[in-house]
């Protein structure tokens, strides 16, 4: 089993957040940085893929300002998607070529990873032919979008722990309109600690991947690159 970093950046924009994972992309493919999950969670924002439509926006830029969701363009396949308070959003910086998958397989992986997560709560969830991510009882509770570059990948998984999901009435999610979209907390019918989710999907993740996992914070992380 290898070893590599779990940094958690907490509830941060997605600008700032992305800025850091580029960073860390960089460093990653230049040998300066082992395999490397990032946790986060967003304010409020929709991100539009590079498949993606801004038609698929059902809401007006006023009623967007009004509830205070951002727009953002981003550099992962598939559509639009919502992230806020209450989803993990987990990004394995990673090289394909040390797991022994190509893109599609890792996108699957990804879908795996979610389904064990699911599983470790007693849920029985799957797979979608043609609809990246993860499904539960007829509902989407789980996306996955990536990027691949020279083998190295970035983006990665969401899961719907305890968000808010109106905000998925205001758009086609992944451009499907009238998709329907659960929580974790919706299925279970409980509160469900974030910290606990995040538990569960370091597990599952560093299982997927053969990596130890080792706790690492952003100033330390920092400071380590040259």
């Amino acid at each position: 089993m290898g070893s590599g970093y779990w940094l958690d950046l907490g509830l941060l924009p997605y600008a700032p957040a992305f800025a850091i994972q580029k960073r860390l992309f960089e460093a990653l493919t230049t040998g300066r940085l082992p395999a490397t999950i990032i946790l986060q969670e967003n304010p409020p924002t929709f991100t539009i893929g590079r498949d993606g439509s801004q038609a698929n926006i059902l809401a007006a830029p006023s009623q967007l300002a009004a509830l205070g969701i951002e727009v953002v363009e981003v550099t992962r396949g598939g559509d639009v998607t919502y992230h806020g308070p209450g989803q993990i959003v987990a990004s394995p910086l990673l090289y394909l070529g040390t797991v022994g998958l190509n893109a599609n397989q890792y996108l699957h992986r990804l879908e795996d990873v979610l389904i064990g997560v699911l599983a470790g709560y007693g849920l029985s969830a799957g797979k979608l032919a043609g609809y990246p991510g993860v499904w539960l009882n007829g509902s989407k509770i789980g996306a996955v979008g990536i990027a691949v570059r020279n083998g190295y990948t970035f983006h990665g998984l969401s899961l719907n722990v305890t968000v808010d999901l109106m905000p998925f009435d205001l758009i086609n999610p992944c451009g499907v309109p009238k998709m329907p979209v659960t929580s974790l907390a919706r299925a279970l019918g409980r509160d469900v600690p974030l910290a606990e989710a995040r538990g569960w999907l370091r597990r599952v993740l560093g299982s997927a991947f053969g990596l130890e996992l080792l706790d690492i914070s952003w100033p330390d992380l920092e400071a380590s690159l040259p």
